[in-house]
């Protein structure tokens, strides 16, 4: 996750926990409803559908990298549309799982009808809209699509499509999303970002199953091996690009080729999943009585001088201050 991202994934996150219940008046709850709710995502546009009176409930928590929600709510309509969407917004992926209710969600043409038990991803980097015809409730988890790159890079082709939640790796998931909403100030806790790290790996896990059995390009196939080959290696300081491009048997000309697509290159995504290791290590109390310059070494940072001056440029702070507000 670039140091951008991350802080704007803390600005959103100002407000740590969330429980609030909306009823009675509709033009006024409604409107604090939008606020706040507004105040967790990236924007938003919704309207009611009739005039009968708006309930709304809910509750929220997150770590540095995962938020997680329950909401339930009367029914309304949420659209993510194009002049809403800004750079500035970060490229979030949410994952939601139907409790209650039927809804229809759509994006990139696709159209899902979402009943309970099931679950579907959705992109806010692109429009999007939820129509929810009858009152509903349903668990959020939102995360910037990075965090997951290393197993499914290519999961935003996997928008608007429906997972089933009540089976295999889907339903794994899906009680693992049950269990952090029942316990929330463990999300915000001194182990939130460990809880955090192994639901992002479950849900990385899941996408990386379900996009395995869609039809896929050989550059999707063959990208999704790089980077998987990539998050094996990081701990090696002699990775790079002409060892990662000599793994696969490609020039290394080609390899460059294939990140210019994903908007960065193989030294700065090695970097970036570096410092994301890094970050996520201080911040775990089970690894206090490690230095920092022993958490660096182990994932490739032999020059406990460059790490400081690196990580300070990606996270705006030096690596033990980060670890004492962590703490």
């Amino acid at each position: 996750m670039t140091g951008s991202t991350e802080r704007y994934l803390m600005s959103k996150l100002t407000v740590r926990k969330t429980d609030v219940d909306f009823a009675g008046e509709t033009s006024t709850n409604f409107a604090r409803w939008k606020s706040i709710v507004g105040a967790a995502f990236p924007p938003l546009r919704m309207s009611l559908p009739g005039s009968k009176g708006f309930r709304g409930h809910v509750r929220a928590a997150g770590s540095n990298q995962l938020l997680m929600s329950h909401i339930s709510s009367s029914a309304h309509i949420i659209e993510r549309r194009p002049d809403l969407i800004s750079k500035n917004d970060g490229g979030y992926l949410k994952l939601s799982l139907h409790l209650t209710g039927t809804s229809l969600m759509v994006q990139d043409g696709r159209e899902v009808v979402l009943q309970p038990g099931d679950m579907t991803l959705y992109d806010t980097s692109r429009p999007y809209s939820m129509v929810h015809e009858e009152d509903f409730s349903f668990l959020v988890a939102m995360f910037p699509a990075d965090v997951i790159r290393c197993v499914a890079p290519d999961a935003q082709s996997f928008a608007g499509l429906k997972i089933d939640g009540t089976t295999g790796l889907g339903a794994m998931v899906a009680s693992y999303m049950h269990g952090l909403i029942k316990n929330l100030d463990e999300l915000n806790g001194p182990t939130g970002e460990r809880l955090s790290r192994i639901g992002l790996d479950l849900i990385g896990t899941l996408l990386a199953d379900k996009l395995d059995a869609l039809p896929q390009q050989g550059a999707s196939v063959q990208l999704r091996q790089i980077y998987r080959y990539i998050e094996d290696h990081l701990p090696e300081p002699d990775l790079t690009p002409s060892s990662i491009a000599a793994a696969h048997f490609i020039s290394i000309r080609h390899l460059h080729s294939l990140f210019r697509t994903e908007g960065h290159t193989v030294a700065a995504w090695i970097r970036t999943r570096r410092l994301e290791h890094c970050r996520q290590d201080l911040g775990d109390p089970l690894l206090a009585a490690q230095s920092v310059s022993e958490i660096a070494a182990r994932w490739g940072f032999l020059d406990a001088g460059h790490f400081s001056k690196t990580f300070r440029q990606a996270f705006g702070v030096p690596p033990s201050s980060l670890r004492r507000s962590m703490r």
